[in-house]
């Protein structure tokens, strides 16, 4: 009886040990992955906040061409800085609607640049209220004016990434409104009824239809 209390208190000492010593090399490597995650929070941070000095500092002084080429190149980083977050609140330039206007009436920039951007950003894009939807209507309004050139542009993009633009375009609480029936014949007529791109815009069409009506 006593050897095997011994072998069961030295295998229970063992396996507490084993314990220990996990935990213990474990431990370090958590609290490095936190630290890491913290830092990589704060340096994305930090640029956020210069971007949106830089950007009012711009707007400010009129300088639209730099304005432009400092706007952000995608839907997220516009998302962080001119969004609003349920958790979080408004984002750093949420007050600026001002701003987005201001992007697109820049006459110094070509009307290709400013299309190239406003289609880099849409592509991930999702509808929400405020800046967003403004910046929404506004590209729409530019496709609009320019189709020839956003055609080309759209053309050279792979199939994934012109059908998440086109997805954007359309995205919209009430996607069978009546304006927004109206906007997708327009824009089907636009891309050629019989062409790719007009395809695609079917096929996201009833996407967006999907998805609402799942909300």
């Amino acid at each position: 009886m006593k050897l095997n209390f011994s072998i069961i208190t030295v295998i229970s000492l063992s396996l507490c040990l084993g314990l220990f010593v996990a935990v213990s090399c474990n431990g370090p490597e958590f609290e490095s992955t936190s630290n890491a995650q913290v830092a990589d929070t704060k340096v994305l941070q930090n640029s956020l906040e210069q971007t949106a000095t830089k950007l009012a500092e711009l707007y400010n002084n009129k300088n639209c061409m730099e304005f432009v080429n400092t706007f952000p190149n995608n839907f997220e980083e516009f998302n962080q800085l001119y969004g609003y977050d349920d958790k979080v609140g408004p984002r750093i330039l949420y007050s600026k609607p001002e701003h987005v206007t201001y992007f697109f009436e820049c006459s110094e920039v070509p009307v290709v640049e400013k299309l190239k951007k406003s289609i880099e950003i849409g592509i991930n894009g999702k509808w929400d209220a405020d800046l967003i939807g403004i910046f929404q209507d506004k590209t729409f309004n530019l496709v609009k004016s320019h189709s020839t050139e956003a055609k080309e542009i759209l053309n050279k993009l792979p199939n994934e990434k012109a059908a998440s633009f086109l997805y954007f375009l359309l995205d919209n609480p009430h996607p069978n409104d009546k304006e927004i029936v109206k906007k997708v014949d327009l824009l089907n007529n636009l891309l050629g009824k019989s062409s790719k791109l007009s395809r695609l815009l079917s096929e996201q069409y009833q996407k967006v239809q999907i998805d609402w009506k799942e909300h």
